[in-house]
């Protein structure tokens, strides 16, 4: 007889995440560094952002159909700023609406 498959997370544990991971949780919520890097979530597939904040911290973000729209033209090395703006219903639920602000490297 198989024994029944584990839950992922055990009851009364919560998932850590990365200290340097930044959720956007409230409206007004920013990130602001030169962007480092970019890349992909293999499982939900959406975008992997690191950017170095002036304190030299590097902080990362995971994207959003609107955010990866908004950040299909920014490039390794330019410094940005990503706020969290409002949020948009939507049939699945809630969209998180971001602006996007962007100083070409030199």
């Amino acid at each position: 007889m198989a024994e029944p498959k584990q839950k992922s997370v055990p009851d009364g544990y919560e998932e850590v995440e990365s200290a340097n991971f930044v959720k956007f949780d409230n409206i007004g919520d920013k990130i602001s560094g030169e962007l480092i890097d970019k890349g992909l979530s293999e499982q939900y597939k959406f975008g992997l952002y690191t950017v170095m904040n002036e304190e030299g911290e590097q902080l990362r973000f995971h994207g959003s159909s609107q955010l990866d729209d908004l950040l299909l033209t920014v490039s390794i090395g330019d410094n940005i700023m990503v706020e969290f703006i409002d949020k948009q219903k939507t049939p699945k639920g809630e969209m998180k609406l971001f602006k996007v602000l962007r100083k070409r490297k030199k």
